[in-house]
C-alpha cells in the first residue's frame, strides 16, 4: 500500500486527537467542547499551520455528510408525533416565529451590508433559522430540567433543524438557476421535487427496513452496527441519487423513532448510537474547523457582525413573544428568548455544503457561520442553563402559588414477568407503596425480553405488551401514574441495569426471592437475582411472602428473603 495513505491516517488520527484536547483544555474555562473542536481545527487546517492540507481535506470530504447525517439521525427521536402532541398552542406560535423572525432580520440586515450577493443573503437568512438541539438536550440534562419550559426549547430547537434542511433543499435549485447553473424554471422546480420528494422516500423506505430489522435484535452492538449502516446508506444514497442527504437522514430517524415508540422501546437504537456520538462531533467540527479561511472572516466581517445581531434579535423576540403567550411573566419570557441563541451542527453542515455548491458565495457564508459559530456556541449554553433554571423556579412557584404541593420527583421500577397478575403485583405495590398520600411516586412497569426462547420474538412482544397494558390499568385504578418499557437485552440483569438509566429510577421493586438450598438456606451460588442486584447502584426492595415483611436493599450487596408468590414483580429469564 502506498506510504502516503499510512502518512495521511496519522494526520487525521493526529486530527482527532488534538480535537479532544482542545476540548478538555477549553472545557477548563467553562467553554463548551465544540469551540474547541472548531479552534484546532482552525489551527491545524490549510489557512493556519497547514498540518491538513487541502487535498487530504478533498480525500476525506466524505466523513462530514455521514457525520452530519448521524446528527440529524439522532434528532428524528424528539420529533414523533407522541412527543410533539405533548405541547401547548404557544408552542406552536412560538415554532412559526422562530422560523419567521430570524430569516427576515437576517435577510434585511444581510442585503444593508451586502446589498449585491443576492445568494449570501438567502443562505444566511435560511441556515440563520436552525438551532442546536444536542446542545440544549445536554443543558437540560445537566441541570435535571423538567417541565414545559424544558420541552418547548427542545422542541423548538429540533423544529428549526428541519425548517432549515427542508427550505436549503428548496431554494439551492432556485439560486443555482440564478448562476446559470440550471437552464431553467422547469429545471429547477424538477430539481426542488427531486431533492425534497427523493429525501422523504428514502428516509421512510430506510427508517421501516431498520424498524423491521430492530424487531429481532438483543444486543447493543447489533444495534449500533445496524444504525450506523442505516445512516451511511442514507446519506451515500442521497449523495449519490442527488436528493439532500441532511433531510433524508433526518426522516429516518423521525420513522425509526414512531415505529419504535409503537412498541415502547423508541430510546434504545438512539441510545446505542449516542455512544460513539462525541467522537463524531470531533471528526464534524474539527474538519468544519479546519475549512475556515482566516481572509474570508476579515472580508465578510460586516456581514458576520449583521448575521449574529440579526439572528439574536428574530431568536429573542420568537421566544419572548411565545412565552407570554404561554403566560410566562417578563422576566422569564426574556430569558427564554435568550435560551434559544444555541447553534451547531446543521448550521456548519448547511455552510460546508454551500461552500462546495456555490464557488464564489460559498466561502463567505461558511466564514460567516463558522465565526458566528464560536459566539453561539460560547455565549449560547450559558443563556441557555440560565434560562431552564429560571423556567423551573417560576413553574415551581406557579404551583405553589395555586396550592399545589411541590412533590420530588420519584420514579419506582417493577420489573415483572409473563406469568403476573395484577392480584400478585397489588400484593407488591402494597408493600413497595402502602399509602399513596399526596406526593404518589411514579409507577414504571417494565418487561425484560432476553434471546433463547422458545417461541418468536413477535409473539413474545405482541404477550408482553399485552401484559403491561392489563397490568397498567390495575396500577391505575390505584390512584397512581403509571409507565410502561419493554426492552429487549441479552441478560435481565443488563436490561433492569439500562431501564433504571433510562427512565432515572429512585428505586427497585424486586418480587422473586433468591435460591434456597434444599435445607432451606439461600443458595451459595450466583442466582438470577443476585446479578440483578449486582448490576444496580440504586436502592432494592424485595417483596418477600406476605407474612414475612419487606427488605429494602442498597446494591450492590446482596440479600436474603423468604418465600412469596412466584413471579410477582421480576421478568423472567429462561
Amino acid at each position: 500500500m502506498d506510504q502516503v495513505v499510512w502518512t495521511d491516517l496519522i494526520i487525521v488520527g493526529t486530527l482527532i486527537w488534538l480535537g479532544y484536547m482542545g476540548a478538555r483544555l477549553i472545557g477548563r474555562f467553562n467553554l463548551p467542547a465544540v469551540t474547541g473542536f472548531l479552534l484546532v481545527g482552525i489551527a491545524v487546517g490549510p489557512h493556519g499551520l497547514g498540518l491538513l492540507s487541502q487535498d487530504l481535506l478533498h480525500k476525506i470530504a466524505f466523513a462530514e455528510p455521514i457525520a452530519l447525517g448521524l446528527i440529524v439521525f439522532l434528532i428524528g427521536e424528539s420529533l414523533t408525533r407522541k412527543m410533539l402532541a405533548r405541547h401547548h398552542w404557544s408552542f406552536w406560535l412560538t415554532s412559526a416565529l422562530n422560523l419567521a423572525l430570524p430569516a427576515i432580520f437576517v435577510a434585511i440586515a444581510v442585503s444593508l451590508v451586502a446589498p449585491g450577493s443576492t445568494i449570501v443573503i438567502w443562505l444566511l437568512a435560511v441556515i440563520g433559522i436552525s438551532g442546536a438541539p444536542a446542545t440544549v438536550m445536554a443543558v437540560i440534562s445537566e441541570v435535571q430540567g423538567r417541565g414545559r419550559g424544558c420541552d418547548s426549547l427542545l422542541g423548538n430547537a429540533a423544529l428549526d433543524n428541519i425548517a432549515a434542511v427542508v427550505l436549503y433543499a428548496a431554494v439551492t435549485p432556485f439560486l443555482l438557476l440564478s448562476v446559470r447553473i440550471h437552464q431553467s424554471m422547469g429545471d429547477a422546480l424538477m430539481q426542488t421535487g427531486k431533492q425534497i420528494g427523493g429525501a422523504l422516500v428514502l428516509g421512510i423506505v430506510a427508517g421501516f427496513l431498520l424498524a423491521k430489522l430492530l424487531e429481532r435484535v438483543f444486543k447493543e452492538g447489533e444495534m449500533l452496527a445496524l444504525g450506523l449502516t442505516n445512516v451511511l446508506l442514507v446519506v451515500a444514497a442521497g449523495e449519490a441519487l442527488g436528493v439532500s442527504s441532511l433531510l433524508a437522514a433526518l426522516v429516518a430517524g423521525i420513522t425509526v423513532a414512531t415505529l419504535e415508540e409503537s412498541r415502547n422501546t423508541r430510546e434504545r437504537i438512539f441510545l446505542s448510537l449516542r455512544t460513539i456520538e462525541y467522537p463524531v462531533y470531533i471528526i464534524f467540527f474539527t474538519l468544519a474547523g479546519a475549512h475556515l479561511e482566516i481572509g474570508a472572516v476579515t472580508a465578510a466581517g460586516l456581514v458576520a457582525v449583521a448575521y449574529i445581531v440579526a439572528r439574536s434579535l428574530g431568536k429573542f423576540l420568537a421566544g419572548f413573544v411565545g412565552s407570554l403567550a404561554a403566560r410566562y411573566p417578563l422576566r422569564q419570557s426574556a430569558w427564554f428568548g435568550l435560551g434559544m441563541l444555541p447553534q451547531a451542527g446543521v448550521a456548519v453542515g448547511l455552510a460546508l455544503d454551500a461552500a462546495n455548491v456555490f464557488p464564489d458565495a460559498g466561502p463567505t457564508v461558511n466564514a460567516v457561520v463558522l465565526a458566528s459559530m464560536v459566539l453561539f456556541e460560547v455565549v449560547g449554553p450559558v443563556l441557555t442553563k440560565r434560562a431552564v433554571a429560571c423556567l423551573m423556579e417560576h413553574e415551581e412557584t406557579e404551583q405553589a402559588e395555586e396550592g399545589a404541593l411541590v412533590c420530588p420527583e420519584r420514579l419506582i421500577l417493577v420489573p415483572v414477568s409473563r406469568a403476573l397478575t395484577p392480584d400478585r403485583l397489588a400484593q407488591t405495590l402494597d408493600v413497595a407503596v402502602p399509602e399513596v398520600g399526596d406526593c404518589p411516586p411514579t409507577i414504571v412497569l417494565s418487561h425484560v425480553i432476553t434471546p433463547g426462547r422458545a417461541y418468536t420474538v413477535a409473539a413474545e412482544l405482541a404477550n408482553a405488551e399485552r401484559l403491561l397494558e392489563r397490568l397498567a390499568d390495575s396500577v391505575t385504578k390505584r390512584g397512581l401514574t403509571v409507565d410502561t418499557r419493554l426492552v429487549r437485552a441479552r441478560s435481565l440483569e443488563r436490561g433492569i441495569a439500562r431501564l433504571v438509566e433510562e427512565v432515572g429510577a429512585h428505586m427497585v421493586v424486586l418480587g422473586a426471592p433468591l435460591a434456597k438450598t434444599a435445607l432451606g438456606g439461600v443458595s451459595p451460588l450466583r442466582t438470577k437475582q443476585h446479578r440483578v442486584l449486582d448490576a444496580l447502584d440504586v436502592p432494592v426492595l424485595i417483596v418477600p411472602h406476605e407474612d414475612s415483611g419487606a427488605v429494602a436493599v442498597p446494591t450492590p450487596q446482596p440479600t436474603r428473603s423468604a418465600e412469596r408468590p412466584d413471579g410477582a414483580g421480576l421478568a423472567d429469564e429462561e
